[in-house]
């Protein structure tokens, strides 16, 4: 049966390539939510495929469900959030400084995890990955659904209360804890398909979460507003900002968001995303006031850990020219006249000596005071270390990113730690990153 390629999937491709194409050319608002232009475009473009593919899609035929993921896809993320207040894996630069934008920055963010990875999974099994996969049957007895779900609750606690060693354990989690649960109260399992000898969308999730772990690093490394991972251990080889081992986390993450969402089917007597699922017991309604509750509950908490989020886990903000304190400030309201409107345009109007010697004479500064002020916007800028921690570097006399890449992580962090507080003082892990990135950048110039 021919089918015609439906406009939404055009309509995604196109808007990738322009995304990303304004973005390399620092085009706003493309640059500044380049991740979530990118995401959103993707799942446009990949839905258009599957439908093209097998006539269903989740946005054209299961639309309420396709929707119903968006809210969802926010809370899940936001219980992996709420864990890193203790895991302090990762942490956030660069963000802009309206709480407004930000909170909506996240909100669009972390909608598309869910719909980003089912659809990548769709994709998969539509193209037939798999298909004829097939393995041991293995039938789980009641003893073995008791001690997956104890390991389950030991990886989740284990993870939040001994962060430093167990950490990677809240990847697999809820897969444990939520996954016999889902078998023995009849909802989608994949214990079930264990059971029944078809390996096959264990398989599919797994790659699709790789697939979708690339994804989301390749995007975040070339975004303005993204995060970076302080993980212990593996600090040091990194494949975009990820510790190359990190990608091992992103096939199981695959599987426990489906399984988490199983799980919260069963609530909804068992419909769901998937096109054998989302048709089950129509004739079942869930209760208005069950809805209004749930959506009442998921915004609050929506609320409660986006300022969670702001207070413990964004380092950074957006460093606009009106922030410079270290350029004069009537030097500052100029800059606009001589066509340098932010910070980034000074420094890509000042790489060669002859442009920074043209533009001191512009603005009636000495070159030694225009260098100095370069210098310092260039380490507020490094790595979004921000205006918050180059106060801080200041205080202890580094004011520019050669003096930061000559010091040692261990006494830097001793001697901040002197001289503030331990509570204000940046972890030893970030200032690994700083003086790491500070270093790489003296050897690019």
């Amino acid at each position: 049966m021919r089918r015609t390629f439906p406009i939404h999937g055009i309509i995604g491709m196109i808007a990738l390539v322009v995304s990303w194409t304004l973005h390399l050319e620092k085009v706003e608002p493309f640059y500044s939510w380049f991740y979530c232009f990118a995401w959103w475009s993707y799942i446009l473009a990949i839905d258009g495929v599957i439908f093209y593919r097998k006539g269903n899609s989740l946005i054209l035929n299961r639309t309420k469900e396709f929707l119903l993921l968006i809210p969802w896809s926010v809370f899940i993320w936001l219980i992996f959030e709420a864990a890193n207040l203790s895991l302090k894996n990762w942490y956030y630069i660069t963000l802009p400084i309206s709480t407004v934008e930000r909170w909506l920055g996240y909100a669009v963010a972390y909608g598309t995890v869910l719909p980003g990875l089912f659809e990548t999974t769709e994709l998969l099994e539509a193209f037939g990955l798999f298909r004829h996969s097939r393995s041991r049957k293995i039938a789980p007895s009641t003893a073995a659904h008791v001690v997956l779900m104890i390991l389950g609750i030991f990886c989740l606690a284990s993870s939040v209360l001994s962060p430093y060693y167990f950490f990677p354990l809240i990847w697999v989690g809820f897969i444990f804890l939520l996954e016999p649960i889902n078998y023995l109260w009849g909802g989608r399992s994949l214990l079930r398909d264990l059971e029944q000898g078809n390996p096959k969308k264990i398989y599919i999730l797994l790659l699709g979460g790789l697939i979708c772990g690339l994804l989301w690093e390749l995007w975040n490394f070339w975004a303005y507003s993204k995060w970076v991972y302080t993980v212990p251990f593996f600090e040091e080889a990194k494949g975009f900002e990820m510790p190359c081992l990190g990608f091992l986390g992103f096939p199981p993450f695959a599987i426990e968001c489906y399984v988490t969402y199983n799980f919260i089917s069963l609530y909804r007597f068992n419909r769901s995303w998937e096109e054998s699922s989302y048709r089950v017991n129509l004739e079942k309604r869930t209760r208005r006031v069950t809805a209004i509750l749930t959506a009442l509950f998921i915004f609050f908490f929506s609320i409660l850990i986006f300022q969670a989020i702001d207070l413990h886990t964004v380092d950074s903000y957006e460093v606009r020219l009106s922030d410079a304190y270290w350029i004069d400030p009537k030097i500052r309201a100029d800059m606009p006249k001589v066509g340098i409107a932010n910070l980034n345009q000074l420094l890509l109007r000042t790489k060669s000596k002859k442009e920074r010697e043209e533009l001191a004479l512009r603005l009636l500064v000495p070159n030694e005071e225009l260098n100095r002020w370069l210098e310092k916007t260039e380490l507020v800028r490094l790595k979004g270390l921000g205006i918050k921690n180059l106060r801080l570097l200041e205080g202890v006399n580094i004011h520019s990113i050669t003096a930061l890449a000559s010091e040692d992580p261990n006494p830097l962090h001793e001697w901040m730690t002197y001289v503030y507080s331990e509570d204000s003082t940046p972890s030893k892990a970030k200032i690994r990153l700083w003086i790491r990135e500070a270093r790489r950048t003296i050897r690019g110039n």
